[in-house]
């Protein structure tokens, strides 16, 4: 917690230094008098000249204190000069900077609302921006908006720690109409799944989405926002799932079907229930949808144990030995490292495996964000000159060093995850391949379980258009093929 908060105060420390170097080589002439300097910033801000509103702030910043009336004022310009030139991390730094000063109340609700934008619409430093002041700041009467975001994120930041009602407490602050309240709502439900009271879980997310679909209360502003109601209609999903209900599951995956194109973990759990319900074909349609090269990044070992019980029952078994073993040639680099006895943080594909996990992403996310914004940076050297340069850098290159060293701590962990999942994937094709040779000395009879659907119509009939698989994906059909293969069982 100590090595946090120091590294925390140095990154902002950065972001309220002015450098000491002299003059830049801009192609425009920086002010001499501060009063004109400041002028200039705000002016050339105004008419969409950021770097040159970048410089002329940096210098009145120069030799500034705290105690400048206009100190804050400066920073922001630096702030919005920086989110124009998408360097979205410097941006958090600046308004950090002014929003923890509190030096002028005027611009309080301003960085707050940033920090809010910059929060929810990208890579960012979490544990910085929010672990470290917006949870835990008292900023006092905020316009309804910002103070559900504030409540929100301090409840969700006290129910980590552990302290659920001090969560609830904070969480019941949130403005009903607020975007915030339906968030909060989402979150007290999850917790009773942790708990286990999944009816009551169903219930609050049915509840939410019925809330969501309220004329009246959409009426007062209090609008679902959209990745919520998929999460909800998601989260209904997987309960109904686990109580062998899928037909009742695929309702709900339906309805944000829309979104299978961009999420290959949809495909996968909408796979899954078409198999439990008896959609063969269905699935395995699914299950080849995650060979497209844009879900390339996709870890799920469990599609390819998918593919073969799909052909298993079925009674294709050579495709579902094919199937099988297609596991251990797709991941043979980790399987290679896992058996090398080296350790797990040295191994490549387990690194990158384990940065596409979900503990671990957003921060990977957030260093490759920094790192593109910092070569941006450098890109832009004889524009920023040698002050802005200088400054910028060093707010890059610590925040590099301690969002790196948060990413090593978290792949110490995710490894070892990854390899787990992998060694459980390649015993599970194990057994299947075993119950493979021994079903087909047995003769062709299905294994136990549902009853095999009819599969859907193919024919190129009235409204529909067939394409036979040449090997290419389409992003718009990918949760619409169908694999057409011969049930071979007798049963």
């Amino acid at each position: 917690m100590t090595r946090r908060v120091t590294s925390r105060a140095a990154l902002v420390a950065v972001a309220l230094s002015v450098v000491t170097a002299a003059g830049g080589c801009g192609t425009a002439e920086l002010a001499t008098d501060r009063d004109a300097l400041y002028n200039q910033s705000v002016d050339a801000l105004g008419s969409g000249e950021p770097v040159l509103a970048m410089r002329a702030a940096n210098r009145y910043l120069k030799g500034a204190t705290v105690d400048d009336a206009r100190y804050d004022r400066a920073l922001r310009v630096i702030a919005r000069g920086a989110e124009t030139l998408g360097l979205r991390y410097a941006a958090s730094i600046a308004w950090l900077g002014i929003a923890e000063g509190r030096r002028d109340p005027e611009l309080v609700p301003d960085a707050v609302a940033a920090i809010a934008r910059l929060v929810t619409t990208g890579p960012h430093d979490d544990r910085l921006l929010v672990g470290g002041f917006v949870a835990a700041a008292d900023l006092g009467q905020l316009p309804p908006d910002l103070a559900g975001f504030v409540a929100y994120e301090a409840g969700l930041d006290l129910l980590r720690r552990g302290y659920g009602e001090w969560a609830a407490t904070r969480f019941s602050t949130i403005p009903a109409a607020s975007p915030w309240a339906y968030r909060a709502r989402y979150v007290q439900a999850t917790v009773l799944v942790a708990a286990g009271a999944l009816a009551d879980a169903q219930a609050a997310f049915e509840g939410l989405l019925a809330d969501g679909d309220d004329p009246e209360k959409q009426a007062l502003g209090a609008r679902l926002p959209d990745d919520l109601r998929v999460d909800l209609h998601r989260s209904i999903a997987r309960l109904l799932f686990e109580a062998k209900r899928y037909d009742e599951a695929l309702v709900h995956y339906d309805a944000i079907r829309d979104r299978a194109k961009d999420d290959p973990g949809l495909l996968l759990e909408m796979a899954w229930a078409h198999y439990h319900r008896g959609a063969t074909v269905r699935a395995l349609g699914l299950v080849l949808a995650l060979d497209a090269p844009e879900f390339s990044d996709l870890i799920a070992p469990e599609r390819y144990l998918l593919a073969a019980l799909c052909f298993r029952r079925l009674c294709q078994f050579e495709p579902a030995r094919a199937a099988a073993v297609r596991l251990e040639s797709e991941y043979a680099d980790a399987y290679r490292d896992l058996a090398s006895g080296r350790p797990l943080t040295a191994s490549q594909p387990l690194r990158d495996a384990a940065r596409r996990l979900r503990e671990v992403r957003p921060t990977a996310e957030l260093l490759a964000s920094m790192k593109a914004e910092r070569a941006r940076v450098a890109g832009l050297a004889d524009e920023l000159g040698p002050d802005l340069l200088a400054y910028l850098a060093g707010v890059y290159d610590r925040g590099l060093e301690e969002v790196g060293r948060r990413e090593e701590e978290a792949l110490r962990v995710a490894v070892v995850k990854v390899g787990n999942q992998l060694l459980s994937a390649r015993e599970g094709v194990r057994l299947t391949t075993h119950e493979l040779g021994v079903a087909l000395l047995r003769g062709r009879h299905r294994p136990a379980g549902p009853r095999e659907l009819p599969p859907p119509e193919t024919s190129a009939r009235g409204d529909h258009v067939v394409f036979h698989d040449t090997g290419e994906f389409w992003t718009d059909e990918l949760d619409d093929l169908i694999v057409v293969a011969e049930d071979r069982c007798i049963d």
